[in-house]
């Protein structure tokens, strides 16, 4: 027994220092630290212009027309009577106009205009123009308009549940701009109809939408 308790303080004092060099070991821990500089989306209207810089234009309804005729044609009598006024906004304050006002002056039905925007990529990524917000002169939305090609829609721009004009998009839906690009033309055509309140001015806002190049969907 003597025996046994004195092999035991040897086997014991081993497992001591095992334990002991297991602590005693120097270490060192390597940190991987990076930098991840993401990209910016970001775009604004670069420049607008309007069809009617004097000379009055008339359409038909629904921009149609008769073989050989065409889908838009100055006033006759040279006649400047109604006129359009474009007034953009910078709501973000990020230095770009995003948000355009059209407003409508003294027109009449079968008046006809066209606006053109040109949309500049200031961001740092491709983007893509996937729809068009159209809202009220209060920010109802009351259209959005996505597919191409585009449909003539009709809005009631006062709320009286008569419509007031027909608008009808061209294309450019679906075009990529890449960084510092400016070189889409976004175009629509608009039509004053018989139902537009005599006496009234007539304003709606239109708002691009444009998303990064690698997520647009097609309609």
């Amino acid at each position: 027994m003597r025996n046994k308790k004195i092999l035991t303080i040897p086997i014991l004092t081993f497992a001591l220092i095992s334990i002991g060099l297991a602590y005693a070991h120097w270490s060192e821990t390597l940190y991987i630290s990076g930098t991840v500089n993401t990209g910016k989306l970001d775009w604004g209207f670069d420049s607008w212009h309007c069809l009617d810089q004097g000379v009055d234009y008339h359409c038909r309804d629904g921009f149609a027309c008769a073989p050989g005729e065409p889908r838009y044609w100055p006033d006759p009598d040279g006649k400047d009577v109604g006129w359009q006024e474009l007034v953009p906004h910078d709501y973000d304050k990020d230095g770009d106009y995003e948000v355009l006002d059209v407003i409508l002056h003294n027109v009449y039905p079968s008046y006809f205009t066209s606006i053109s925007i040109y949309p500049r990529n200031t961001g740092s990524i491709p983007l893509i123009i996937d729809k068009v917000i159209i809202k009220n002169n209060i920010g109802t939305v009351i259209a959005i308009i996505r597919d191409v090609p585009a449909p003539v829609v009709k809005l009631d721009l006062n709320g009286d549940g008569k419509d007031d004009i027909e608008i009808l998009w061209s294309d450019n839906f679906g075009k990529q701009l890449d960084p510092g690009e400016d070189d889409v033309e976004i175009s629509f055509w608009i039509h004053v109809l018989q139902d537009a309140p005599k006496g009234a001015t007539l304003s709606f806002t239109i708002e691009l939408v444009a998303i990064q190049w690698n997520k647009y969907v097609p309609p």
